[in-house]
């Protein structure tokens, strides 16, 4: 303890350990290209204070500092630059050593924290080579831990993770995602965000948004929301998806065609439509069964009596499309006969007379239809409502079912027969089949149908 002492006390006055900023137990040690080194007994970890920069121009220290921030080790910098590399060692050492000085002029303390940062100086976004100076590793090994990639003790884990928490480092995403040429985040594009809080009941968003979310959380990605569709969808022409913001694009219910897509999918953006499968070449989808759907429908009808069944349904989506077609082919197969005055097909947007017109058709003595499949759940509310307007009952004077199986359905007419679709399935199956095609994926695999299920409740007799 004694001789530690009495080289302490020859130390140069007002040293500090340029790492962290220690004036306390700073101890000779040794030679290093005819300079003083010391050797701090706080961090363990030594120092010159002189360096000899031979005169080099501002010009290549300036190069040298951007190197270095770009991850070079000292002697790549000095071998690009053609200098020695304990010059560049030392231009770094001065780069961040904290000035021991106060500020007399301005009253304000430049003496650095526990950390060795100068608080009278703006602060700054801390770098990957700050946190290797403060570990005592290089650039490379803090990348490798971040990036968990190569072996590492835990010990050297350990520093790494302390200073990246002592210095509040995060990686830059920007700069990992030009590196890497991924961002890990993909966008989500659906209808019903802007009035969700209005239409929680019948709304298909919540479940779908669930599974995706899920999907996304276990794959460690995030997901970004395009606001505005589709009452703007001008904002959304295609353009927008490939500015590099995203690595892929789930579309919710497209239309049939849709320009946007084909211009996306054509760029090579990975994407994934939901609730329909006419989409263009090289576009993933996620759908229920809709045609079967129907055939279970009207199996249930016909087995309740029914022959005279009506249709109605809105013609603007692959998915209402589907339903139509097959509704004719469950009649068919049925052995009933497909009669024109038993559909409606509307068009969009659906208005109460138009849903009036219809049924007023078809409890007309030339029709008489006895039962009617609804589209989906809020159309059958509509119908149900345009039932009792004209003093007509469900089931009694006619049965009606619905499509979606949205919450609501459980009060529309005592209780609404419907098709359950499997939309938190759908939603995470669709992240995950778009994370696949990021990853290289062929599109088949990424085109998968999902069976539904028929849920009998009162409007149908129970």
């Amino acid at each position: 303890m004694d001789k530690e002492r009495s080289v302490i006390d020859t130390m140069p006055s007002r040293t500090k350990c340029p790492y962290c900023a220690s004036d306390t137990r700073q101890v000779k040690a040794g030679l290093a290209n005819h300079l003083q080194r010391y050797k701090c007994m706080s961090c363990q970890r030594r120092y010159t204070l002189e360096h000899q920069d031979r005169g080099y121009p501002t010009q290549i220290r300036q190069e040298a500092f951007r190197l270095f921030d770009q991850g070079l080790k000292l002697r790549q910098i000095a071998k690009q630059l053609g200098v020695n590399h304990q010059s560049v060692a030392n231009w770094m050492r001065e780069r961040h050593a904290p000035d021991p000085v106060p500020d007399s002029t301005t009253g304000i303390d430049a003496t650095p924290d526990s950390r060795g940062v100068d608080l009278s100086q703006p602060k700054r976004r801390p770098t990957i080579s700050d946190v290797a100076r403060m570990a005592g590793v290089s650039t490379a090994t803090v990348s490798s831990f971040i990036n968990n990639k190569g072996r590492m003790g835990p010990a050297t884990r350990k520093r790494i993770q302390a200073a990246m928490e002592e210095l509040h480092y995060t990686p830059n995403a920007l700069v990992r995602a030009i590196r890497q040429q991924r961002t890990h985040i993909f966008g989500v594009l659906l209808f019903g965000l802007a009035s969700l809080d209005a239409h929680v009941g019948d709304s298909l968003t919540p479940p779908l948004l669930a599974g995706i979310s899920h999907a996304a959380d276990n794959a460690e990605h995030d997901m970004l929301l395009y606001s505005g569709w589709p009452d703007h969808p001008e904002r959304h022409s295609g353009l927008s998806f490939l500015n590099g913001h995203i690595d892929g694009l789930l579309w919710v219910a497209p239309e049939m065609r849709e320009p946007a897509m084909e211009r996306v999918a054509a760029a090579g953006l990975p994407v994934v439509a939901m609730l329909s499968r006419h989409v263009p070449d090289g576009v993933g989808y996620i759908n229920a069964d809709n045609c079967d759907a129907m055939r279970l429908i009207v199996e249930h009808l016909t087995s309740r009596g029914h022959a005279r069944i009506a249709y109605i349904g809105p013609a603007h989506s692959s998915n209402f499309k589907d339903r139509l077609d097959g509704y004719r082919a469950a009649m068919l197969g049925a052995g009933l006969e497909s009669r024109p005055d038993l559909e409606a097909v509307l068009d969009y947007p659906l208005k109460p007379e138009m849903i009036g017109s219809a049924i007023d058709r078809w409890v007309s003595p030339d029709v008489r239809a006895t039962a009617i499949i609804c589209a989906d759940d809020g159309l059958a509310a509509a119908a149900y409502d345009a039932l009792q307007a004209r003093g007509l009952s469900v089931p009694e004077d006619m049965a009606l079912t619905g499509f979606n199986d949205i919450f609501d359905a459980r009060r529309i007419a005592g209780g609404l027969t419907t098709i359950r679709q499997p939309f938190r399935e759908m939603g995470q199956l669709a992240a995950e089949r778009l994370l696949a095609m990021i990853d290289g994926a062929s599109v088949d695999t990424c085109r998968v149908t999902l069976p539904t299920e028929l849920v009998v409740r009162e409007s149908t007799g129970g």
